[in-house]
């Protein structure tokens, strides 16, 4: 049995008397009124904690790829590429590597250990900490949401362009205007009115690309059917969807640095002399900041969905570690090949490597295609057209099968029903987000999708991680959860990277308050690409900030979660003095240690959670 302080303020036989720390949990052992107790040992970190659930994952193995699925995705391929193509390659480097060491890696750590830890997904995991930060949770469980409604339309373009890929020649011919006329003519239909070269947000939403729509569905499809049955299905396809694009990547970067012109782009990509001036702007830190948040899937529940299904003693720091190294490394490698295949393609055009393109998806969807058509060899066009596009769409599949599986927990862990029919979850969520996509296949859509891109990683994920930072920091606190890997896992998560207490509790939400003021001056004093107003309001400020505050910051003020609300949700039934058993509803007990009374009360809930030692 787990041994506690009764309080004296528990002799007060009235609900409205008992003292904010005696709360109830669903689910879970007697715990502290910041979550979780500490202890002195393994095994009463065992009993005091959280009831620990059954682990979904096979092993620790496949909980490794899970997470490396969801952080390898198409950050890796397309978003940083272009940072590093816009910056100038080095220009970028350096304000990533500061980015990992310093928001990275304390911030994954602090996701995994508190799922670890809590054995809950965001929602549950967060309200554990205190029962008002429901609505953390929820709001980071709404960037999931978010960020997945248009990473899946990405994704059906790189299903589309892998259908024109088998056609000989390829469709979209070897020059960027060629390539760039058929991405916004062919692909996305955004040919404008009256004759106009491209529709613009002036002209309106405009009508559904039917054909886009339609590989939109198919991705939803897929990725339902991946996930269906969330990690029970999800840690078998990684088996596949993790490695095989590794192995194609490590092909493109090989045939392409054996292509005549390689050694300019690869000297443009790793030369520090190549855009100095570039590390000096504070656009190039904020962009990698926002790269790291969206590389290594933080602030949107991920990794605490899936860190809640190991088993304490697993090694989390170590994990922590692969994890982002894997993610790291797999985009520098990726960089490799990007800029191999760009200077090839500005040798053989005869212009210089700035002059290839502009960044953005443009430059995924334009210029990699143009290059591909360059190749010489029957069937060599179309061979790396497919294994390029193939691979955007096994790393989108790992990276959308988890964001779905974030959202899809947190109705798991706080409802019994949807606890019970788990494709039934999965299934009205991909049906939810399909139609949400809609949006996005229509003429205008190119457009939304960037704007929600932009407004979800420079403030709804930068807000997410800052607060997160600050409650696991200061509330739960940071000293306590490092003493808790300690006795459970037996590893030192003080260094991670290094002075972990102090990155989580001081420098990483400094930084990241800072970046989201950052953001928030400039796109107060410049509209973002300038689109107009009424479309950054409705398709940015509304979805990212004014939707979250209005629906998860103000209610989790006002309101408890009602399993969470009050220790006796009956009337009280006795009061037992020192040396009694306090029994939960489901068996799980605790004595009174000193020589105070305390009251019980009846509940529905499965646990009563008591004063820490």
């Amino acid at each position: 049995p787990t041994r506690a302080r009764a309080s004296t303020r528990t002799r007060r036989h009235g609900r409205a008397n008992m003292p904010k720390w005696w709360s109830l949990g669903t689910g879970s052992a007697a715990a502290s009124r910041d979550g979780v107790m500490p202890t002195t040992s393994s095994a009463a970190a065992s009993s005091s904690m959280p009831k620990e659930r059954k682990s979904t994952f096979a092993s620790n193995s496949q909980y490794i790829l899970c997470c490396l699925g969801s952080a390898i995705g198409l950050g890796n391929m397309l978003r940083f590429p272009n940072h590093c193509y816009r910056y100038g390659g080095f220009g970028f480097l350096l304000p990533y590597l500061f980015a990992v060491l310093l928001i990275g890696v304390p911030m994954l750590g602090a996701e995994t250990m508190l799922g670890q830890m809590t054995q809950r997904s965001a929602v549950k995991a967060f309200s554990m900490i205190r029962p008002k930060l429901w609505g953390l949770g929820a709001l980071v469980t709404w960037a999931a949401f978010m960020v997945v409604s248009y990473y899946n339309v990405i994704m059906a373009w790189s299903l589309q362009y892998l259908f024109y890929s088998f056609q000989s020649p390829l469709p979209w011919g070897n020059t960027t205007a060629s390539a760039k006329d058929f991405f916004f003519g062919t692909v996305l239909r955004m040919g404008g009115p009256d004759g106009a070269e491209v529709w613009t947000l002036d002209d309106g939403m405009g009508p559904v690309n039917w054909a886009l729509l339609l590989a939109l569905l198919a991705q939803w499809s897929l990725i339902f059917f991946c996930i269906f049955n969330l990690q029970k299905t999800a840690q078998w396809i990684v088996l596949i969807t993790v490695p095989v694009p590794l192995v194609l990547i490590v092909v493109m970067v090989i045939y392409g640095l054996t292509k005549p012109g390689s050694s300019q782009g690869v000297m443009a990509y790793i030369n520090p002399a190549s855009n100095p001036g570039a590390i000096l702007s504070l656009d190039a830190w904020v962009d990698a900041s926002s790269q790291i948040f969206f590389g290594l899937s933080l602030s949107v529940g991920v990794m605490i969905a899936f860190s809640s299904h190991q088993p304490r003693e697993s090694k989390v720091v170590a994990n922590t570690w692969i994890v982002a190294i894997g993610n790291s490394a797999t985009s520098v490698v990726a960089g490799f090949a990007v800029f191999a295949l760009l200077g090839h393609f500005a040798s053989t055009s005869g212009v210089e490597l700035d002059e290839v393109a502009s960044a953005g998806y443009i430059l995924s969807f334009q210029t990699f295609p143009a290059t591909f058509a360059t190749f010489a060899g029957k069937g060599a066009p179309q061979a790396f057209s497919v294994i390029f596009f193939l691979t955007l769409i096994l790393l989108g599949i790992d990276s959308a099968m988890s964001l779905v599986e974030a959202v899809c927990e947190a109705f798991i862990d706080n409802n019994e029903w949807c606890r019970r029919h788990p494709p039934v979850v999965v299934f009205a969520f991909c049906f939810t987000g399909f139609l949400c996509s809609i949006l996005m296949a229509s003429k205008s859509g190119y457009y939304v999708l960037d704007i929600l891109d932009h407004f979800s990683s420079a403030y709804l994920m930068l807000v997410g991680g800052a607060l997160s930072a600050i409650v696991i920091g200061w509330l739960y606190p940071a000293d306590k959860i490092v003493r808790q890997v300690k006795n459970s896992a037996n590893q030192d998560a003080f260094w991670l990277p290094f002075l972990w207490t102090y990155a989580i509790k001081f420098v990483t939400p400094a930084i990241l308050i800072l970046l989201f003021l950052y953001n928030f001056v400039r796109d107060c004093m410049r509209p973002y690409n300038g689109y107009p107003q009424w479309a950054l309001v409705c398709f940015g400020w509304v979805p990212c900030l004014i939707i979250p505050v209005l629906a998860f910051a103000i209610p989790s003020f006002l309101f408890e979660k009602p399993s969470q609300a009050f220790a006796c949700a009956g009337k009280i039934a006795k009061v037992m003095p020192r040396g009694q058993e306090l029994t939960g509803v489901k068996g799980q007990m605790a004595t009174v240690e000193e020589d105070e009374e305390v009251v019980v009360g009846t509940s529905r809930s499965s646990v009563v959670h008591v004063d820490e030692v």
